[in-house]
């Protein structure tokens, strides 16, 4: 509950979830995920219990957005966990509406 809180405060849909003791990606929650936790009463469960295991779509963030918008066009992706550095860790999220509503303004 406590995750599904911090996104509705951050007005975000997902999250990545590190690794213990570091800032490595161990996987992610989305909404999604928090709803199959709501569904099988898993509503006190710890964020590795209901994060997706599969590493979520990286982008480096050097990256020019024409490429994120590419990719996710082309592999149907919804959300990358934006990465720098050697090894790479986390510094932010880009989602497709993120990406829309910077292209709207210009």
């Amino acid at each position: 509950m406590e995750v599904a809180r911090k996104m509705q405060e951050d007005g975000v849909a997902h999250v990545v979830v590190a690794s213990a003791g570091s800032d490595l990606i161990a996987g992610s929650i989305s909404e999604l995920d928090l709803l199959r936790a709501v569904i099988d009463g898993k509503t006190e469960a710890m964020a590795s219990d209901v994060m997706t295991l599969a590493a979520p779509a990286t982008i480096a963030a050097q990256e020019p957005l024409a490429l994120a918008v590419k990719r996710m066009r082309d592999e149907g992706i919804a959300f990358y966990v934006v990465v720098d550095g050697a090894p790479a860790r986390p510094v932010g999220l880009l989602s497709h509406i993120e990406l829309a509503d910077y292209l709207a303004r210009g």
